[in-house]
């Protein structure tokens, strides 16, 4: 139900002259004001609904850019806002302190949400009747049904919170407004504890600026086998036996909808110890059943971080499901704490609604992924498949491109980062990648990495200058927890920082 002392607060923010007010509030009134009218239709007092409307037409006018004078001027011309003229005018010159204000935005931000509630109420209604009188069709039906509901409601909370997050950094006027709270985002953002290393130098000192950044969304995109699996474990390993001080666990986030969790934690268990697959059977078979965990929190104790292994078979979740698990996660370790959440892979998502074709469903995945990264503030890294070009053609690293990327256009277009990769025909241990797009970094980069598929380990990688004569630019660091190679890793990684960041310490000490 509407009130008149919420149309008096709305007046207040609408005709304040001394705050500078973000227009999607305009835009949340204008939206409060239309979903009641059509909710409660003549259910409304006369006189009320005569100040909705002239609250309705004062927000249209506030985001078109007209003045307080001209939207005064303009409503009262004609004879059906005249008996407001004087509250209009008494709340031109109303005082409002700057905590006042706030406090009705948050009250308007809070009605926003409560539509949402209303929005699904004839939906909850329907589905609660159903229930209570036996009138579906299966069991299955209605857990589908009511899973659909849920995660509808869900998503339009998330989305509601989702504005309201980036809403202090989506407005500056250059001339007028404080940079403060921007810098302060940036600075964050690009700071080097925020930055996420993946452990691979080539990346980390040439392509990237230190690792994943915050707000991102990465893609591996390439045929089956070229190892798209292997080089996100391979990143999350990394991070793993890195040394870090820190007070509280640091968490990988690893949703896989291709390999079975003990595929995944053998594969890991390969790739960190370089074990082949016999040697991990001869380990598991010969020794207790904790050895494997012992072996690997020892290996990964100095880093205090931990990973989120969860399995779901193909396409049975949507990104709104990962922002559930996410949530989950969170409610346990902390938003800050999340140092990635990586998908394995892109292409195996669902999405709740029906879409005309495959292409714009890969389209509204890969946005939603993007809104993730943003909405939680956390670098999201995943994968993608190639179109058969790069099993017909046997590309190199420099005949790589993005015309590969299968199905739909637009993954390139939500995407932050894309490296597309390839094995070589000839030689097993050799995977081509060309970064096809890079916002946080170099682009058109070609790189080769020599790969040990047996243990899935992808071992070194370096810039491709000539596709005969393969200079080695940069080669990767192994991250074994010795002081030498700490060292080694320390200087690699500085050479990448300005003077003036140096004086933090090395990477690990900041980490």
């Amino acid at each position: 139900m509407i009130t008149e002392a919420f149309l008096n607060n709305c007046f207040t923010v609408i005709l304040d002259k001394d705050q500078k007010i973000p227009k999607t509030v305009y835009r949340d009134i204008a939206n409060i004001m239309s979903f009641h009218k059509k909710k409660e239709k003549d259910d409304i007092a006369i006189p009320l609904k005569n100040k909705l409307d002239c609250l309705e037409k004062a927000c249209e006018m506030k985001l078109a850019d007209n003045s307080n004078e001209n939207i005064i001027d303009s409503l009262l011309a004609g004879e059906k806002y005249k008996p407001l003229a004087d509250f209009i005018v008494s709340k031109l010159n109303e005082q409002v302190d700057e905590k006042e204000i706030k406090d009705i935005i948050k009250h308007i931000k809070t009605r926003i949400k409560l539509m949402d509630v209303f929005a699904n109420y004839d939906k909850v209604s329907d589905f609660i009747e159903v229930v209570k009188n036996g009138s579906f069709d299966s069991m299955d039906d209605i857990v589908f049904d009511y899973e659909i509901l849920v995660k509808k409601m869900y998503a339009n909370l998330r989305e509601n919170s989702r504005d309201c997050e980036i809403e202090s950094s989506s407005s500056l006027d250059l001339m007028d407004d404080d940079y403060s709270s921007v810098i302060e985002k940036l600075k964050k953002k690009f700071d080097i504890v925020n930055v996420v290393p993946t452990g691979f130098s080539v990346f980390d000192n040439n392509v990237l600026r230190g690792g994943y950044e915050k707000t991102r969304l990465y893609i591996y995109a390439g045929g089956s086998g070229s190892g798209k699996s292997t080089i996100m474990t391979n990143c999350i390993e990394n991070g793993l036996i890195i040394p870090r001080i820190t007070q509280e666990k640091q968490i990988y986030i690893y949703i896989t909808l291709e390999n079975l969790i003990d595929e995944t934690l053998m594969r890991m268990y390969q790739s960190i110890f370089q074990r082949t697959t016999p040697q991990f059977i001869y380990d598991i078979n010969s020794n207790p059943v904790n050895y494997v965990k012992d072996k690997i929190t020892q290996k990964i104790n100095q880093s205090n971080s931990t990973v989120v292994l969860k399995y779901f078979p193909k396409f049975s979740i949507s990104p709104t499901d990962i922002m559930m698990i996410l949530d989950d996660v969170i409610s346990q370790y902390k938003t800050e704490n999340i140092r990635g959440l990586f998908i394995d892979y892109l292409d195996l998502l669902t999405i709740e609604g029906k879409f005309e074709a495959y292409r714009l469903e890969l389209s509204h995945i890969t946005s939603q992924l993007k809104d993730i990264a943003v909405a939680y503030n956390i670098p999201v890294i995943t994968a993608s498949q190639l179109n058969r070009e790069v099993y017909t053609k046997n590309p190199n690293a420099q005949q790589l491109n993005m015309s590969m990327m299968s199905e739909s256009i637009k993954k390139i277009e939500h995407a932050d980062f894309i490296a597309i990769m390839s094995k070589d025909d000839t030689d097993d241990s050799l995977v081509h990648m060309k970064i096809g797009k890079n916002r946080g970094g170099a682009a058109g980069k070609t790189i080769d990495f020599r790969v040990d598929f047996s243990k899935y380990k992808f071992l070194n990688g370096y810039e491709v200058n000539n596709a005969s004569e393969p200079t080695r630019t940069n080669e990767v660091v192994p991250f074994d927890i010795s002081s030498t190679e700490t060292k080694q890793f320390n200087s690699q990684f500085e050479e990448t920082l300005e003077p003036s960041n140096k004086k933090r310490g090395s990477v690990l000490d900041t980490l």
